[in-house]
This record gives structure tokens, sequence and C-alpha cells, in this order.
């Protein structure tokens, strides 16, 4: 008999908590899941926050050859919605000639699969993905169970991130010069409580700079650097001294606007859009366009939500927006909490 997820959690976070580095930290866990959590091969599948590429830091059952060699420009779709958005996801029985499965698929083909996020410091870095052939296909409780599993390795990650670099460096993003994601976070905690004693709204956003992938492939990540600098910029031109702007990831800032309503927030950022087509000069070889996911936090109940539930929506919101194409803002509503 299985046991317990609880028990299973005591136990790896027992054998976890004396572990020297990430990288032991992350064996004991896949150790562990062969017994709890059996599967054909799993991995941890990591986003580098400078470039945006995906590399895979651990897994099992993969060959070393193949794990050297996996190397991806930028997420699928289907994992960039798992990340952002911050939604495991289950795949059965899926066409084998579909974008999702070939987007997805490592070394080996499957039957069953479950694709979870790895959450740091309430943001998605980089998702876990189990796959199985001949066991029996995966059901939902694995869903919620692999998803624990990626909340406990973004904590892991984090504790030893704090470690190796310390509390004494810098807030401020090198390449870009605003505020570092880590330094944005308890900020944006002291907004939204300063909102809720005063009655007044928050407008947040995440805004993606559409060019960096290219510009890394044609002029490389110095030039790319320079292009969200001079983004980062034009935004902090446009905005309040009171409004505070960070890095979120690779090619995002992360946005809030303080004291704003929905329509108010709606017509800034859609200011913002038109102000970098218009100013970004970039490489000169095209338009500079950016995509905004945004949300309005104008109730004390939504200005009281937990920081992973409002990234996550403003996570799937940017996903939404980019379906939709460069340029555009798509500022969509705060799920109900769900249990």
């Amino acid at each position: 008999m299985r046991t317990s997820l609880g028990g299973w959690l005591v136990h790896v976070m027992r054998k976890a908590d004396g572990a020297l580095s990430l990288e032991e930290g992350l064996h004991v866990i896949m150790d562990s899941m062969k017994s709890y959590f059996p599967s054909q091969s799993v991995a941890v599948i990591l986003i580098d926050e400078d470039t945006g590429e995906l590399r895979i830091k651990i897994s099992r059952q993969i060959s070393y050859t193949f794990v050297k060699q996996y190397h991806k420009a930028a997420p699928s779709q289907t994992a960039e919605q798992v990340v952002l958005e911050q939604r495991p996801m289950l795949l059965n029985d899926v066409d084998r000639d579909s974008e999702i499965y070939q987007s997805l698929k490592l070394e080996h083909d499957f039957t069953s699969a479950v694709i979870a996020p790895v959450v740091r410091n309430q943001r998605g870095v980089g998702y876990i993905f189990c796959d199985r052939a001949d066991h029996e296909i995966f059901g939902e409780s694995d869903l919620l169970h692999l998803q624990v599993i990626g909340m406990l390795i973004g904590s892991m990650i984090e504790r030893f991130d704090l470690i190796q670099a310390g509390k004494k460096l810098s807030q401020i993003d090198d390449a870009t010069q605003v505020l570092q994601y880590k330094a944005f976070i308890p900020a944006l905690g002291v907004e939204l409580q300063r909102a809720r004693a005063h009655g007044y709204g928050v407008g947040l956003a995440l805004v993606a700079v559409e060019a960096f992938r290219s510009y890394i492939e044609t002029y490389g990540i110095d030039q790319a650097h320079a292009l969200l600098a001079e983004v980062a910029a034009i935004i902090k031109d446009h905005v309040r001294e009171m409004d505070v702007i960070a890095r979120f990831g690779a090619d995002e800032f992360v946005l809030y606007l303080s004291g704003m309503t929905e329509s108010e927030t709606r017509e800034k950022l859609n200011q913002l859009v038109n102000a970098i087509s218009e100013q970004a000069v970039g490489q000169g070889d095209g338009g500079i366009n950016v995509t905004i996911g945004a949300l309005a936090l104008v109730t004390e109940a939504n200005q009281k939500r937990t920081l992973q539930d409002i990234l996550g929506a403003l996570g799937k919101n940017l996903v939404v927006a980019k379906s939709k194409g460069p340029g555009t803002v798509e500022l969509g509503p705060l799920p109900d909490e769900t249990y």
C-alpha cells in the first residue's frame, strides 16, 4: 500500500533538511518518488531567468546524453501556460503527432503524463514532467500530488538561492536597472496592505518584451539586455514615482500602479504599449512591441488574496494576451477562489 502524501512529505522533508546543496536535496526528492510516484521517467525543467532558455536540472530514467543535449530557446505554449498560470496539466492518450505531445515529450514515448509548475517565491520558474508508458494512467490525485512536489522543489530552490546569494546583495537588476523580483514581492505586499487600509485600487501588469528572444539569437545577450533596459526606461518615464517596476523573468517586467481604478489601469497600460512602440529603437530593424497581462485589484477581497493566486491569474492573462498578438493588453478578472 502506498504511503499517504503527508507521510511521504514528512519523510522527504526530514531527509532533505540535511542536504548541503540544491542538487543533494533534489536527489532526495527524486529517489523518494520512485516508490511514491512510480513512472517511466521524470525531469525537473527550469527556465533560465536571464535568457528564457529551458534546461533539465535533474532527472531519472533519462539518459545522460539526452539531458546534456536538451535545450529549448523558450517554453512551448503548453509549458508556458503551466508555468505562468501555475496550473498543473494531465495528459492521457494524447495524439503522438500533436503539437502538445511533441513539445513536451522528453526521451521516451508515453501514454500518460502529468506536468506541474515549480513555484519559487509565488512565481513559476519551470516545471516537473512525469510520464508513464506501461503503468496505469495518471489521475486527478496524481495531478495534485505532483503540484505539491513542484512547490516543494521551488521552496528548496529558494532556500539554497538565499544561502548562496546572501541577504546583502543589491536589490537592483544589473541588466535593466529596475528592481529584482525578490525586492518587488515585499513592496507589493506593503502596497496591498496600504490599499486595503485606505480603500484604493491597485493595477498590476505583466509586460512581455516580444523581441527579446530573437535579439538573443541575432545580436547576443548584451544587446537583448540593452533592449530590456530601453523598454524599462520608457516605462519608468510614463509611470509615477509611487508606481513600482521589477524584472519578473528573462523577457518580462512586473509593474504595480498605485491608486488606480480598472479603467485608469487599462488606459495607462495602453499608453505604455503605444509609447514603447513609438519610442523604442532597439537595433533599428523593426518596431518593438510588448504584450501585457493585467489585473485591477479594486476590492478588499481581491487585495486579500494570496500572492500566488494573484500572480497565477496575472500569468494567465498574459498567456491570453500573447494568443491575441503583440501589442495586446488583456485585463482580465481575478478568478474566484477554489478549494
